[in-house]
């Protein structure tokens, strides 16, 4: 019984740290396509 827990609160640690993993892989890279977008729109403003 105590390994059956030790087992399910493994797989649902694993699987947050997968989770957040892939959320902070993919902000990473919103984010620099968000600030190369924004450096070209200012130039086009400014010219």
């Amino acid at each position: 019984m105590v390994l059956k827990v030790l087992y399910w609160l493994a797989v649902i640690a694993i699987s947050l740290a997968f989770v957040i993993g892939l959320i902070l892989f993919f902000e990473s890279r919103d984010q620099s396509s968000l600030d190369g977008a924004g450096l070209r729109m200012s130039a086009v403003e400014s010219a």
